[in-house]
């Protein structure tokens, strides 16, 4: 075991502090997450709310345990400016739960409701760190030893970008769902850059009525995966929009088929 693997899994669960990050202020709204946070526990039918703490502040969670014993979890990220209970990400956090997965999805950092998506190039670093929050909490409290990260639209980008940056031993995979590019931004928002650099393997699924954003990059992310000798597998849904409307089973039924090699008992 190299030095550098093992201070980064101490660091992930716990052992080594990481003195920068408790000195770094907030990006995220925190106004809006406690107004979403209020509805979402009050409202709350599948799962149990969990509170993680990062820069100084609590911020809301959603565990929910899996039909079956196991040692596999997913985490979700969701998109720009909504909350871990949005539309396919609360499917998907129950769905996977029932399939036999723990499911945790986070409350990414998120900005005023008008704010430009370029805007949200700051907000990574933070929920990088969340992300990190949400290994430890299913390693320390869950017994977990293999996550798989998954993400929608700037979730997306979130969790690439993680893997990417990231030394992780408990990240097994990456799903992508939804992955746009966005030029002259910070490089986490140039999601080909970034799947150069990821070595786990990673399901990028997109709908055939996606954004432009996510579309008119479809070959620079396969080129890039292939260049980065990536385990890396695109599935394009005929007739689906960015939010798998009327589409979300097909989303649903790739997403745990690709899974399935990647668990643990």
């Amino acid at each position: 075991m190299s030095i550098r693997w093992f201070a980064a899994w101490l660091w992930c669960i716990g052992i080594l502090p990481a003195l920068s990050v408790s000195a770094a202020t907030t990006t995220s709204n925190l106004e809006r997450e406690q107004s979403w946070a209020e509805e979402i526990v009050d409202l709350l039918v599948v799962g149990e709310p969990v509170w993680l703490q990062n820069r100084g502040h609590k911020f809301l969670a959603l565990y929910t345990p899996p039909a079956r014993a196991g040692r596999t979890a997913v985490i979700l990220a969701h998109g720009r400016g909504v909350h871990p209970a949005w539309g396919l990400i609360d499917k998907l956090r129950s769905d996977l739960a029932d399939a036999g997965y723990h499911t945790l999805s986070l409350q990414m950092p998120i900005l005023a409701a008008d704010a430009p998506f370029g805007n949200y190039g700051q907000t990574f670093p933070e929920a990088f760190e969340r992300l990190t929050a949400g290994i430890r909490y299913l390693h320390l409290q869950k017994n977990v030893d293999r996550v798989i990260l998954l993400g929608h639209s700037s979730g997306a980008i979130a969790v690439v970008g993680y893997a990417a940056k990231h030394l992780q031993p408990a990240v097994a995979g990456v799903v992508a769902i939804g992955l746009s590019t966005y030029q002259n931004t910070v490089d986490v928002m140039q999601s080909p850059r970034m799947l150069r650099q990821v070595r786990v393997p990673v399901l990028d699924i997109y709908g055939s009525n996606d954004l432009q954003e996510v579309l008119s990059y479809t070959k620079q992310r396969q080129d890039a995966a292939r260049s980065g000798q990536l385990k890396y597998t695109s599935r394009m849904v005929p007739g689906a929009d960015h939010f798998f409307t009327d589409h979300y089973n097909v989303l649903k039924s790739e997403i745990t088929r690709w899974l399935q090699p990647l668990r643990t008992q």
